[in-house]
């Protein structure tokens, strides 16, 4: 990080210089021309940007939860998630899952729990998560 922000200190200076040699009159025009490539390389971020994070979904890879999975993505309003029974007792992996292999803006990669998972994502309303009900 230290590297990265030494290299842009001389990237910074060094454009400043180029442009204090150049005079006024050119060194406007060198900016205008800057000005055009900085905008498009912004545009270009942006729209991969948005493209990643429009086709990332939730993950649950090798995910052993004993109870409940529950995702909820993009959803117009409340959410209530009531919790099934008790929660059951995690079976060992019958595959060591391998690093790396989880996707999405939310990830439950490697995750064993004893009870429910919920991954909730993009909710313009409230989330309520209840526990299972009492009486049998």
């Amino acid at each position: 990080m230290v590297l990265i922000a030494v290299g842009a200190v001389v990237a910074l200076g060094g454009l400043v210089t180029f442009l204090v040699l150049k005079g006024l009159d050119a060194a406007d025009k060198w900016s205008s021309v800057l000005s055009l490539f900085f905008t498009i390389g912004g545009f270009a971020l942006a729209a991969t940007t948005a493209f990643l994070t429009r086709a990332s979904a939730q993950s649950a890879d090798h995910a052993v939860t004993g109870g409940g999975l529950h995702q909820v993505r993009n959803v117009q309003g409340d959410v209530v998630i009531t919790a099934g029974g008790p929660a059951a007792a995690v079976p060992p992996p019958a595959v060591p899952p391998a690093d790396g292999q989880g996707g999405g803006t939310q990830s439950a990669h490697g995750a064993r729990t004893g009870g429910g998972l919920h991954q909730v994502d993009g909710v313009s309303g409230s989330v309520r998560i209840e526990p299972p009900d009492p009486t049998p």
